[in-house]
C-alpha cells in the first residue's frame, strides 16, 4: 500500500491569508527574473523563506503555475489576446467567516487555483510591463549624442533634443519628447521598436529613419527598410506605411499631412556634424537655426521668407551662420533686446 501524500502547509491558512501570501510569493518570483537581481536580494529572498516553512511551498506553487500559463498562452494564443489572461470571475457569493479548520480537501484546492490565477495574471502583467533597460538622454545646444542600445539598434540625438528608451520583454519603446533622431534599428519581429511623439507613434522592425518632433511639424524619412505612422491624437486616422526614400511632414497644428519623395543620401545629414542648404526658403533656415541656438529667429515680410539661402550650417556654431547671412544676401540681423533674433532686408 502506498503512503498518504504529506498535507499541504497551506491547508492552516484562510483565503485571505493564501492570498496574501501567493501575492507575495509572486512578487519574489517576478523579482527574481529581473536583470538587476543582486546576491542581496538573494540574501533577502533565503529569509523570507526561512521565516516559515510555507513560504518556499507558495514559491514552488506559483512557479508551477507561471510555467503552466505561458504553455497554455504558448497553446492557445487567440484566447489570451497575445498575453496571458486570468479566468472570467463567476459572480462573488455572499460573503461568510471561514475557519481555518473548514479549508480541506475540495475547498483548499478551489482557493488555492483561484489564489494562484490572481497571482500568475499579476506577476505576468508586472513582468510584461517592467523594463529591463531604461535610459534618458538630453542634448543642448550644439550638442550630438550616440546612444548604442542593448539589442545593437543605435540612436544619434540632435541638439536640443530630449529621448526616452524603454525595453520591455516584448517591445522597445522610446518617447522623443523634443528635437529629432536617427535610428538605426536592429529586426526583431517579436519585440517592435516604437517612436512616440505628442502626436504620432513610428512602429517598425527593424530599419533606418529620422524623426523630428517639434512644431511646426513633424517630420518622419525613412532611408531603409518600412516604418508605419499612425496618430496618437485620431484614432480613427489612417495608418501610413512608407518605404525607403519617402517623408512625412504632418502640421503639429492643424494635423495636415504632406507625403513627399527624399533622396536616401540626404536623410540625417545632420549626424556628420553640418546641414547643407541648398536654395533653401529663409523661413526654413531661421527655423532649423531657432531649434539650434535654442532662440527664435524670426525673418521680417512674407517676401523675405522665400529668399533662397545657400550654405554649410555648422551645427557646433550656428550663431557664425546667422551673422554671416549678410554677407550672402541683402539682409540685416539683429539681436532682440527681449531675446532672440530678427533678420529683415537691409
Amino acid at each position: 500500500m502506498s503512503a498518504s501524500p504529506s498535507p499541504s502547509l497551506l491547508q492552516a491558512l484562510t483565503p485571505e491569508q493564501l492570498l496574501a501570501l501567493n501575492h507575495c510569493a509572486g512578487d519574489w518570483h517576478v523579482r527574481r527574473q529581473q536583470p538587476g537581481w543582486s546576491s542581496a536580494d538573494e540574501r533577502a529572498l533565503d529569509a523570507w523563506l526561512a521565516e516559515h516553512a510555507s513560504h518556499g511551498e507558495a514559491l514552488e506553487r506559483v512557479g508551477r503555475a507561471w510555467r503552466e500559463a505561458a504553455q497554455l498562452k504558448a497553446m492557445f494564443p487567440a484566447a489570451y489576446g497575445g498575453a496571458a489572461a486570468a479566468p472570467a470571475a463567476a459572480a462573488p457569493p455572499q460573503r461568510r467567516r471561514v475557519r481555518p479548520g473548514w479549508l480541506r480537501g475540495p475547498a483548499l484546492a478551489s482557493a488555492c487555483a483561484l489564489a494562484l490565477a490572481a497571482v500568475v495574471g499579476y506577476g505576468w502583467h508586472r513582468w510584461d510591463n517592467t523594463s529591463a533597460y531604461a535610459v534618458d538622454v538630453a542634448t543642448g545646444p550644439g550638442e550630438l549624442r550616440s546612444l548604442v542600445l542593448p539589442d545593437g539598434s543605435k540612436v544619434a540625438l540632435n541638439a536640443n533634443s530630449h529621448l526616452q528608451v524603454r525595453y520591455f520583454p516584448r517591445r522597445r519603446e522610446t518617447v522623443l519628447a523634443r528635437g529629432e533622431a536617427f535610428f538605426q534599428v536592429a529586426p526583431a519581429a517579436a519585440r517592435p521598436f516604437t517612436v512616440a511623439s505628442a502626436s504620432h507613434q513610428v512602429r517598425v522592425v527593424g530599419t533606418a529613419f529620422n524623426v523630428r518632433s517639434g512644431p511646426p511639424e513633424f517630420v518622419v524619412q525613412v532611408q531603409e527598410g518600412r516604418v508605419e505612422v499612425r496618430s496618437s491624437a485620431d484614432a480613427g486616422a489612417a495608418v501610413l506605411a512608407m518605404g525607403p526614400g519617402t517623408g512625412l511632414a504632418v502640421d503639429t497644428a492643424s494635423g495636415r499631412r504632406r507625403e513627399s519623395a527624399v533622396p536616401v543620401d540626404t536623410i540625417a545629414e545632420w549626424t556628420s556634424g553640418q546641414i547643407y542648404f541648398k536654395r533653401q526658403p529663409l523661413a526654413q533656415v531661421a527655423q532649423e537655426l531657432s531649434r539650434h541656438l535654442d532662440q527664435p529667429v524670426e525673418v521680417q515680410g512674407a517676401a523675405l521668407q522665400s529668399l533662397p539661402i545657400s550654405g554649410f550650417l555648422a551645427l557646433r556654431d550656428p550663431e557664425q551662420f546667422l551673422l554671416a547671412l549678410p554677407s550672402v544676401a541683402e539682409l540685416r540681423v539683429q539681436r532682440r533686446a527681449e531675446g532672440g533674433w530678427l533678420i529683415s532686408r537691409r
